[in-house]
Formats: structure tokens, sequence, C-alpha cells
């Protein structure tokens, strides 16, 4: 059964960053996962309407290329592959590492691998493979204690080829290689707080992403029962996504005022005030979920939760600009 010599699984809050901490650690950078996910400008915001999919209200506070952008900025010896999904190439690649005694970080939607039990979609998702057997893949997964060893080869093939339209998949898989230092990295960190700002307040996505979609979120949440059917689904998958489904509390925001902490950065004070109001539209989020009927009342509270989001965010990232 090949494993990876020297890997170890450290539990984390987030899968990106997890993922990130726990493959430079094995090449001898220790760093924080917060510091991990800044550096990665990790923090973003996008926000769209799926008609053809579950839900129809789909919205992250993560950005969509944490792995790429984080090696980008800090000059991190990590490399991208993508493969088709008619070849063959995809759990070669990662196998031959592996082999090589070598950790690879691959993306998956979550929903095909076995150790989720098919829940929900969700791209994007990051994990370590450090090993595998005939069957099974051996999986370094964010919060879980130890290696998971339950998703099958073929299941995970189809994880890491997902073609959700929120972000369709290619056999996304990183490779590390050379010396990394903690210096290069922390180097990196004024750029890395600048490229998240620029994002947020100017960005190339108009209205679906940045501070556009914050506020359109705000204008249109309260509203959701009128314009979709699955407003309950839509409720409960925001509140998933902005306190359990890896990020760390409050829509990722409670991770990057600890980066931003660590950095030194006055701004920190500001992120936690944000993840304290996007905790609160997740309550709001959740109470509205746990209704069959849509309460007037309860969507009223997304709607004001919604609001004061927007108005923290503003002055997170206006100041962080």
């Amino acid at each position: 059964m090949p494993t990876v010599p020297g890997y170890t699984h450290t539990p984390g809050h987030h899968c990106g960053s997890t993922a990130l901490r726990n493959l430079l650690g094995f090449h001898g950078a220790e760093i924080s996962e917060e510091m991990a996910f800044g550096l990665g400008a990790g923090a973003c915001f996008y926000y769209v309407a799926l008609e053809d999919a579950s839900p129809t209200r789909w919205f992250n506070g993560r950005t969509a290329r944490l792995e790429e952008t984080f090696g980008e900025l800090t000059g991190a010896a990590l490399e991208l592959r993508t493969f088709d999904e008619d070849d063959d190439g995809a759990w070669e690649a990662a196998r031959a590492e592996v082999d090589a005694g070598q950790p690879v970080l691959l993306l998956t939607d979550l929903y095909y691998l076995d150790h989720y039990g098919n829940s929900a979609h969700f791209p994007g998702h990051a994990v370590v493979l450090a090993g595998y057997d005939e069957e099974f893949a051996h999986l370094s997964d964010t919060g879980f204690e130890e290696l998971q060893a339950t998703t099958r080869l073929e299941d995970l093939d189809r994880a890491r080829h997902s073609s959700h339209p929120a972000y369709p998949l290619a056999g996304h898989m990183f490779t590390a290689s050379g010396s990394v230092s903690q210096e290069q990295l922390r180097a990196a960190i004024p750029a890395a707080i600048e490229r998240a700002a620029q994002a947020m307040v100017a960005s190339e996505f108009g209205e679906f992403s940045g501070i556009g979609a914050v506020e359109r979120l705000a204008n249109e949440a309260g509203s959701w029962p009128e314009v979709t059917e699955d407003w309950q689904w839509c409720a409960r998958f925001g509140y998933q996504v902005i306190e359990r489904r890896g990020t760390g509390g409050g829509a990722f925001r409670l991770m990057y005022s600890r980066f931003l902490e660590e950095a030194g950065r006055p701004e920190a004070p500001l992120a936690a005030e944000a993840a304290a109001r996007w905790t609160d539209l997740a309550g709001a989020f959740h109470a509205a979920s746990e209704s069959d009927e849509a309460d007037p009342a309860l969507w009223h509270d997304v709607d004001a939760a919604a609001k004061k989001v927007a108005e923290a965010e503003s002055r997170l990232w206006t100041a962080l600009a």
C-alpha cells in the first residue's frame, strides 16, 4: 500500500488552507493555516443565481483560486496540472507523485467523496492525496483527525472532474518542489493583502463578485421566497457556507482577521467585525430555513442582517484598499 513517508495530517478549519499548510509543512515551511489562507488572498466573495442547479442561490466567501494565487504571490514552487475527463493521465499523474514519496494536492467536488456521504455539490474542495490501495484513496482532509480511506478511486476521479457550473474541474492537481522558507512567504504579505482588497473593491466580475456581489446579496436575500421555489434550501445552504462548510466561521472573515493580526495589520478588528455580522446573517438564514412556510418576520431578519454585512464589508475592504 503506497503511502508518503513523513507526511503529517494536521486538521484545520478550511480545506484549501489546511491542504496548503500541510503540503508546505512536508517541504519544511511551517506556517499557520491562517497565514496560508491570507497569502492566497483567500477572503473574497461570489454570489450567483443558478436556476438549473441546487441551490439556485449560491455564494461563497473565498477566492476561487486560492492555491494558484498562493503560488503566484509567494513564489512557492507549486505546479498546477489539469487533465481532460477522458484522459486517464489524471490518476496516473497523482499516483506517480505518491509512488515517488510526494504528497499531491487535489481539487474535488466533495459530493463524490464517500466520507461525506453525497450530501451536496461543493466544487473546489482541496484534499491531499497521501496514499492509496487497490480500491481506495487515502486523503488528508481538513477537520478529520486522520487520513480518510473510504473514497473509491473511481469516485475520486469523478470528484476531480465535476462539471458543476459554480466551479468546473479538470483533474486539478498541485505539487510542490524545492525549498520554501518562512521569510520568503512572509515577504508576500503586502501583495497578498493588496490582491484580496482589489478583488473586493474593483472586481473584474462586476456584480457577481466583490463588494458589488455583497451589496446585491444584501438587496436580494430577504426576497428569496418571492423569486425562487427552493428558498428553504437556499437559506439552509447560506447558513452552511457562512458557518459550517470549512469557513472557520463568519464566511472566512474570522480566519482572515487572524491572518491580519498575525501580519500586524490594524484592520484585523474590522475583519473580526465583518465575521460577526456574517455569523448574524447565518443565524437568520438558519431560522428562516427551519420554517416550512416563508415567515415574513424571519425573512425581514435576513434582510436586515444582510444589509449589516454589506456595511461591515465595505468598511473592511475600503480600509484595506
